[in-house]
């Protein structure tokens, strides 16, 4: 499990910094920098949900990689001990980015 740190506070399974889906995906499969990343899992907060009702918050979670170039992919896992999440109220998942992102490609 990895200690998720999420400041994407549009994002449905947000709720105080921690995410409430239980496990997110971190997609760019060709990445070479954090902006080539994003949270894949994100879900925009509709204009009426202020609050998440899908799950308890956890700051530990698990985290699927498709970012091949990331110095913490291991069999396509996130083994971070700690990583966060950026893009505020982002309302699609291009707009956000997973900010740990080391690329490993040198």
């Amino acid at each position: 499990m990895t200690y998720l740190d999420c400041s994407v506070t549009g994002c449905m399974y947000n709720e105080d910094r921690c995410c409430c889906k239980g496990d997110i995906m971190v997609a760019g499969k060709e990445a070479k920098e954090n902006s080539g990343t994003c949270c894949s899992s994100f879900k925009e907060r509709g204009q009426n949900q202020s609050r998440n009702a899908v799950g308890e918050r956890s700051k530990e979670i698990d985290v699927a990689c498709e970012a091949c170039h990331c110095r913490f992919n291991k069999d396509s896992k996130c083994a971070a001990e700690h990583i966060g999440i950026a893009g505020g109220n982002a309302c699609t998942c291009g707009e956000t980015e997973c900010a740990s992102f080391e690329c490993n490609c040198r």
